[in-house]
């Protein structure tokens, strides 16, 4: 079982289970989408499988648009910026869920 421990602005603070690395994106600094519906994304995210294993990684460019999921594959491999690497989907998966609802938490309170 792996843990990292984390005190940056590059995740959820404390340990998580099954990262295998800590993602390398300033989570304090990212830009906001306002979707059509009144909602914002910040991190809105997927998951790949690489050799070393699953990486999470932003659909929501450094410009502040949403990227299709094609386009966010090839700026991880021409950037290698990511949330985090995780050794399972379902890992990955869990980690996103709650840096998604820690997100929503955090704009909500800047309202």
């Amino acid at each position: 079982m792996h843990y990292v421990s984390m005190e940056s602005k590059t995740g959820l603070h404390g340990y998580h289970k099954n990262m295998l690395q800590e993602g390398n994106i300033d989570l304090t600094a990212r830009p906001v989408v306002k979707n059509s519906d009144g909602t914002i994304s910040t991190v809105r995210s997927i998951s790949i499988g690489v050799g070393d294993g699953e990486v999470l990684i932003p659909t929501v460019s450094d410009d502040g648009r949403i990227m299709s999921d094609d386009e966010a594959v090839m700026e991880f491999f021409k950037t290698g910026k990511h949330l985090g690497m995780f050794d399972s989907v379902e890992a990955a998966t869990a980690y996103a869920k709650r840096l998604h609802e820690e997100q929503e938490k955090t704009y909500k309170a800047k309202e």
